[in-house]
């Protein structure tokens, strides 16, 4: 996602939600957290693409849990937690 803005590819929205795989809701939904994180994200109707205003920094702080297979299926209802960043890169917490 992040690579697309940044070289102002994105394409349209429904192009956009395509690219990535996801509905224009939830494309919008992951817009609306990237603009929450005080990105200057924009749209250029006449480039059909979402860029950024101006160049910023982001600082993002996480933090990591150990967790037994026991807790896992309780939280998971038994299923396997496979995170995925914004950009659709699968992460192993392996």
């Amino acid at each position: 996602m992040h690579k697309l803005i940044i070289a102002e590819k994105t394409g349209t929205p429904s192009v956009f939600a395509k690219k990535l795989s996801l509905s224009r809701s939830q494309l919008y939904n992951e817009l609306d957290m990237i603009k929450e994180l005080d990105a200057p994200l924009k749209y250029c109707k006449k480039r059909e693409s979402y860029y950024y205003e101006t160049s910023f920094e982001l600082i993002v702080n996480f933090s990591l849990k150990t967790i037994k297979d026991d807790e896992l299926k309780e939280i998971f209802g038994g299923s396997n937690f496979r995170p995925i960043l914004l950009d659709g890169t699968l992460i192993s917490l392996l």
